[in-house]
């Protein structure tokens, strides 16, 4: 049965040889059938198991586990359950690279994964610090996994008081990079942005747009808007219109 080999490979069943209905209905948001089918998929071909979580949210949740080569990966599970059809499709509407899929309130978390993904491998291709992107499936993308095996990098907002100032100076160059890149990311803050070795990396990607996308310049307003408030918690003297020039645009 596809549902009791998956158990035995994703936590919280992988060590346990019962499963409880407990155990089933509290994970019962992220492992329905349709996400355990995803994993079948994902599970002879990419990940080895699954260990626990690393972060959970309202849309998602992330997970940290091992690859066929025994090397730690991360594991993004959208919640089918959760489904916000209209928060998304404002995002995929006017994203030329989406233009010819037929969108549904089924298919439309599936077609958010993919999304996600093109923009991991977009940024990453543009040297962008992100999560390497490794494989995807249905609602599950797989990406690199940044940390180490103590612990994940810590969110920004949860590591300010420790963290040097200049950062900002590095998080405004990563900003350049997905400008250059021809991607606004949309929801950039403290909130999705990673601190690993004092080099911030940026996550959650997938409301990325193109620069083309009619919402793309009140999405990058709102980025710069952001940063320049972090700025400002932070002591550094960089407001709006300075992140704007350092962006290149007017």
């Amino acid at each position: 049965m596809i549902d009791e080999e998956v158990f035995d490979r994703i936590y919280p069943y992988r060590e346990k040889k019962e499963k409880s209905e407990e155990d089933r209905k509290t994970y019962g948001d992220v492992f329905d059938r349709r996400t355990l089918l995803a994993f079948y998929k994902l599970l002879k071909r990419t990940i080895d198991y699954v260990e626990f979580p690393i972060s959970t949210g309202k849309e998602a949740t992330v997970f940290r586990a091992v690859n066929k080569d025994g090397e730690l990966i991360a594991v993004k599970v959208y919640l089918i359950t959760r489904l916000n059809y209209k928060g998304l499709s404002r995002f995929i509407d006017g994203d030329d690279r989406f233009a010819h899929v037929h969108k549904t309130k089924d298919n439309i978390i599936f077609i958010w994964a993919k999304k996600e993904f093109r923009n991991l491998q977009a940024y990453h291709d543009a040297g962008v610090r992100v999560p390497a992107p490794v494989d995807m499936w249905k609602n599950i993308i797989v990406m690199e996994y940044v940390g180490d095996e103590s612990q994940p990098a810590p969110l920004l907002k949860d590591c300010m008081e420790k963290v040097k100032k200049e950062i900002i100076y590095a998080i405004v160059e990563e900003m350049r990079k997905m400008h250059k890149a021809k991607l606004v990311h949309g929801d950039l803050s403290e909130y999705n942005i990673l601190v690993w070795n004092d080099e911030p990396w940026v996550i959650d990607v997938g409301q990325a747009v193109p620069t083309t996308h009619p919402m793309a310049a009140a999405l990058l307003s709102r980025d710069v808007r952001n940063i320049a408030a972090l700025a400002r918690k932070m002591g550094v003297a960089m407001d709006e219109k300075c992140i704007m020039a350092e962006l290149g645009v007017d």
